[in-house]
């Protein structure tokens, strides 16, 4: 008997145990299965802050002077950062902070806004920013259109802002809703020229008069009953009536409003760009995922939304998909599914056709889904998602995961018919070919463990196809050298007896 044969006898004697913690490995695999977020592309930090600035319509090059540089210079001393790049137009600047791969991403975005609140006393004070840290969930995973042939899009877009996008927030997963297109309601205050200079006011006059009339302000404490009670005087505008009965100045102890220069209509706020779906105008929803959001479940939870939304909207509104992620993944989920199925149907007719043995068949095409679903609990314990690369895979390492059990069960059932017994058999084949199974399997595992230490866009994404491969080839490797030999004993019989 090979020398080698005491893995066999170690799996014949441990086979209850072996059994039993593989099936428990396999109900971790199908909870992780459940639990594992999905999205097109492997989670990550791209070392790149972005900072957007908008400063109303002023020209380039004071922008460049009193925002962009300044906001260079403050950015360039933050540790980890490589370079900075700037773009800058009329009243908009956009920065982007470049760092190496090595440092935290949440930590750098930290110090921008750290840096960003230092220098802003020395912007303008008109200077608004905003800051983002690039990810994938930095992008839209869904968008969703809303038409109507007989609403104007002021009603489109104020259905979207407070019915619509509400409702969307919610959905676990869900960070952002964003709108685009629509135009916000508003009310304009149309002065005529020859009445504003009878009442000898200006424009300026009105405009401060709007601005510091529609406001709300505290005006002190008041005691009653022992309770103190916050006063506050409210002179917001709420409809056409407040503002044109809005005083702007008293002459001669006469009162003059809005109305009496003026007319107040409501009307929508001027927009540069047209956003049109089906070849209607439209307000376009994009949603956007959590770092950790699940692309999939997020479209499942969104499909029951739109549909309770649409029995509560009025009949004209539709909503409509424009932009759809999941579809990408729940591709690629199916094309593995696609692979093991057809892996095992392959792998059940060449087997029989050749062994004639329904036991060694059953023995070596249960280990395809036994290494998937460990896989899978790999994946969920080191943070990976269901995305293409990973999903990819899984799929490619169907091929080599068999090879390994096809391997042990050939050798074992070459050993059943030169007449030895089960336990015999399983022993003397095993001890044959552990180190030549061994190494065919460690040779596709060192070709893909260097991917996993590359750095940059490549790393990311080959990062994730390399451990998911090489958990994939090593559980198969375990499992040919344990829960294969295991299951033969059970299964395998030789010809013609028990």
């Amino acid at each position: 008997m090979n020398k080698d044969s005491w893995i066999g006898r170690f799996a014949i004697q441990h086979s209850l145990a072996i059994t039993f913690i593989c099936v428990a490995l396999c109900f971790g695999g199908v909870y992780a299965a459940f639990k594992i977020p999905s999205s097109v592309f492997p989670q990550t930090n791209f070392p790149r802050v972005v900072i957007l600035v908008d400063n109303g319509v002023m020209p380039a090059d004071e922008m460049m002077a009193t925002i962009t540089r300044p906001i260079e210079e403050a950015m360039k001393d933050i540790p980890g950062a490589v370079s900075v790049r700037s773009n800058t137009g009329r009243g908009s600047a956009e920065i982007n902070v470049f760092f190496n791969w090595q440092v935290s991403m949440i930590q750098s975005e930290l110090y921008v806004n750290s840096r960003l609140s230092q220098i802003r006393s020395t912007l303008p004070q008109t200077a608004s920013t905003t800051v983002w840290r690039l990810t994938f969930s930095a992008f839209p995973i869904i968008g969703v259109s809303l038409t109507s042939p007989q609403r104007s899009i002021t009603e489109l877009w104020e259905t979207a802002r407070y019915e619509l996008k509400p409702r969307l927030l919610r959905i676990p997963g869900v960070a952002r809703v964003d709108l685009v297109g629509g135009r916000t309601p508003e009310f304009h205050t149309v002065v005529d020229p020859v009445r504003l200079q009878s009442a000898n006011l200006s424009l300026a006059q009105v405009t401060d008069a709007l601005e510091k009339n529609n406001l709300i302000s505290p005006t002190g404490m008041h005691e009653e009953n022992d309770t103190l009670y916050l006063a506050v005087v409210d002179g917001r505008v709420h409809n056409i009536e407040d503002i044109e009965n809005l005083t702007v100045l008293v002459a001669n102890r006469h009162p003059v409003h809005i109305q009496d220069f003026a007319r107040v209509e409501r009307g929508p706020e001027p927009v540069f760009n047209v956003v049109t779906a089906e070849g209607k105008t439209a307000v376009l929803l994009n949603i956007r995922s959590q770092s950790d959001g699940s692309t999939l479940d997020i479209a499942k939870a969104l499909q029951k939304v739109l549909q309770e939304l649409k029995r509560e909207l009025p009949p004209d509104m539709k909503t409509a998909y424009y932009y759809d992620q999941s579809l990408f993944v729940r591709a690629s989920v199916d094309s593995v599914w696609d692979a093991i199925g057809f892996g095992l149907i392959l792998s059940v007719f060449i087997l029989y056709f050749f062994l004639k043995n329904w036991g060694i068949t059953f023995t070596a095409i249960l280990v395809i889904p036994v290494t998937v679903l460990i896989t899978l609990l790999a994946m969920e314990a080191v943070g990976l998602s269901f995305n293409l690369m990973t999903l990819g895979g899984i799929a490619a390492a169907i091929g080599l995961v068999i090879d390994d059990a096809i391997v042990v069960v050939e050798a074992i059932s070459v050993k059943l018919a030169s007449g030895l017994r089960r336990r015999e058999a399983v022993q003397a084949g095993l001890g044959e070919i552990i180190v030549p199974i061994v190494g065919s399997t460690l040779t596709p595992v060192v070709v893909f463990i260097p991917l996993a230490f590359l750095e940059g866009i490549s790393g990311v994404f080959f990062r994730a196809l390399a451990l998911t491969m090489v958990v994939a080839l090593l559980t198969s490797l375990v499992l040919a050298v344990t829960l294969t030999p295991s299951l033969a004993v059970w299964l395998t019989r030789r010809r013609g007896r028990d």
